[in-house]
């Protein structure tokens, strides 16, 4: 129901403004400019999430802030950690909604993957997320709350990937909103090299992407040279044609300097053969890409399967010999459904009694 003709809309939540403007929304609370600024410090460096922790603030301050500017809204409705070191969160938000996130260890430190939509509108046939088609976006707090959570329960990390629930390109403003807090020196200050935003690139999406203009990794989704067969397989993009969509990526490297990312999903005897192989390297020749190649990780409901090891090195090998740069990803947490095409909308019975809020 619509608020009535007068009402005031409800002013947005802390994590749903840039940190610059933490300073300004805390003076109403009769914060002085630089306890505003060190509130951010301490949520975005130092990743605590209770007003209460930040000893620097006035006790009457904070004890106000705890009360009427709550930090965080979700709740933590299931952990699980595979043998592998993947740990991933199933939070919940006060609507209901639950979206999925994951940390991993890397040889530099801990990968997130975080969503971007509960649920997903696009449908890749082989990917756990579109199952139920999409409940909604997500906003920037919300976002932003799934690296909070995950940096809680494993500490820090450093790198994030957005290539979680959902299609990013369908929900730019709370994305492009999220990643830069991340990057700005008054939020985590987060090398933007080191943040991959991946996308089947709907249309305006990878133009919207290229005049942002953060030299983060474009991780474009491909998995078929052919458009008929792509738009098989990801129905989402079933009016845009793919050299169209490599033509506006690289515009985004030529905006931003940086070479992008083709994802590409093998899939037992659909889009795994030498030619198909073929055919990719003769759409990609020439483009500054490198291609990440993603054995297919299981979905029950799926009627999918992974190639064999030796059909993944060949398919990979064929890419090298025209001089394309490919890596043949080693996909983690599949033992607790947190692996690539495996997060959803999950459904649980009633929150566990461990649940709490940040």
């Amino acid at each position: 129901m619509s608020a009535a003709r007068g009402d005031a809309a409800p002013a947005p939540r802390l994590l749903d403004l840039h940190p610059r403007a933490w300073p300004e929304r805390l003076a109403a609370y009769g914060a002085q400019p630089f306890q505003g600024r060190n509130a951010a410090r301490w949520v975005f460096r130092r990743g605590v999430l209770q007003w209460a922790q930040m000893t620097d603030l006035p006790a009457s301050l904070r004890a106000r802030l705890e009360q009427e500017q709550p930090l965080v809204s979700a709740v933590l409705d299931q952990r699980s950690e595979a043998g592998d070191g993947a740990v991933k969160v199933l939070l919940r938000y006060p609507d209901g909604a639950r979206a999925e996130a994951v940390g991993m260890p890397g040889t530099r430190g801990r990968t997130l993957c975080i969503s971007t939509q509960v649920g997903c509108p696009v449908r890749c046939v082989f990917c756990a997320s579109g199952l139920d088609g999409l409940e909604r976006n997500l906003s920037q707090g919300e976002i932003l709350e799934q690296v909070l959570w995950l940096r809680r329960e494993q500490g820090d990390f450093h790198r994030l990937v957005v290539m979680g629930m959902g299609e990013a390109g369908h929900n730019l403003d709370a994305v492009l909103g999220a990643l830069d807090c991340l990057i700005d020196t008054e939020g985590s200050d987060l090398a933007p090299r080191r943040i991959t935003l991946s996308t089947v690139g709907p249309r305006g999406a990878l133009q919207r992407i290229a005049a942002w203009g953060r030299p983060v990794t474009l991780a474009l989704s491909v998995h078929s040279a052919d458009d008929a067969l792509r738009h098989r397989l990801v129905p989402g993009v079933r009016t845009r044609a793919l050299e169209e969509t490599l033509l506006e990526a690289d515009q985004v490297f030529a905006r931003c300097g940086r070479e992008y990312t083709i994802e590409y999903v093998l899939l037992k005897d659909v889009n795994d053969s030498l030619p198909q192989a073929r055919a990719l390297a003769l759409r990609l020749r020439g483009r500054r890409c490198h291609v990440n190649l993603i054995p297919y990780n299981p979905v029950q409901e799926l009627g999918y399967d992974r190639p064999v090891p030796a059909v993944q090195e060949a398919f990979a090998e064929a890419l090298r010999a025209t001089g394309l740069p490919v890596t043949l990803r080693r996909s983690l947490g599949g033992s607790q459904n947190a692996a690539c095409g495996q997060l959803r909308r999950r459904q649980i019975s009633a929150p566990p009694s461990s649940a709490e809020p940040c």
